[in-house]
């Protein structure tokens, strides 16, 4: 009875260990925002039209609205005025919509940690799973494997669906091994192609060696909770 106990433990805390880590991304201040003058515009709002460098005047007439006589620019409709910025000489800066600011969003150390860690549990549960519907499948076709009494590991495609078939516990030990680096190490490459901007190397670095624990203390809880509902089904 105190061993059922304990090992539903596992379970109720691994379970914890995931749901913590999708709520703090909702309710934990996981970045920052901070204001830059926008280097196009210099913090006016507008920028000077290049067409026609800030007059207004079109320079295909010159302002007259007719190239030849009685013949009309095309370019300014016979207005004169510089078709790209109606006359005005300047435009509303694209780059900050004209306000003269940029607002930048960062990562703060919290959110550095739990969004690479949520990307990794959840990279770590698909590559466990998707490592048994393999094992299940390679094996349904490969009976065999169960008259082997021993199998190298080196270079054998065999060998996880060997420990599948024969041995439950060390194959959910060498998935879960396997699992983890690889949810790990693709968690941090994710994060970092998705977030390079908004985050700075520093906080990224830190937030990493942080989310690794998390990781693996989550990956062992599992493998303990999976490998003690094994046993209770057996």
């Amino acid at each position: 009875m105190i061993m059922k106990v304990g090992k539903s433990r596992m379970s109720v805390v691994a379970s914890l260990v995931f749901v913590s880590l999708f709520v703090s991304l909702f309710i934990l201040p996981t970045g920052y925002t901070y204001d830059e003058t926008c280097p196009e515009c210099k913090g006016e709002g507008t920028v000077i039209c290049r067409d026609c460098s800030g007059d207004g005047i079109c320079r295909s007439c010159g302002g007259d609205g007719e190239i030849f006589e009685d013949w009309w620019c095309a370019a300014c409709h016979g207005s004169g005025k510089c078709s790209t910025c109606e006359g005005k000489g300047w435009h509303t800066c694209i780059e900050c919509e004209g306000t003269g600011l940029l607002v930048h969003w960062m990562y703060n150390l919290i959110g550095a940690t739990v969004v690479p860690s949520f990307i990794s549990v959840l990279l770590f549960l698909g590559l466990f799973y998707f490592s048994y519907a393999v094992s299940a499948f390679y094996l349904s076709f490969n009976e065999w494997i169960y008259q082997v009494k021993h199998m190298d590991f080196w270079f054998n495609p065999s060998f996880m669906t060997w420990l599948f078939a024969k041995h439950y516990e060390r194959w959910a030990k060498w998935t879960t091994g396997i699992s983890s680096i690889l949810s790990i190490y693709l968690g941090v490459l994710l994060f970092g192609l998705l977030s390079f901007r908004q985050v700075i190397l520093e906080t990224f670095v830190a937030g990493i060696l942080l989310s690794i624990p998390v990781v693996a203390s989550f990956s062992i809880l599992f493998y303990k909770a999976y490998v003690s509902k094994l046993k209770a089904s057996s």
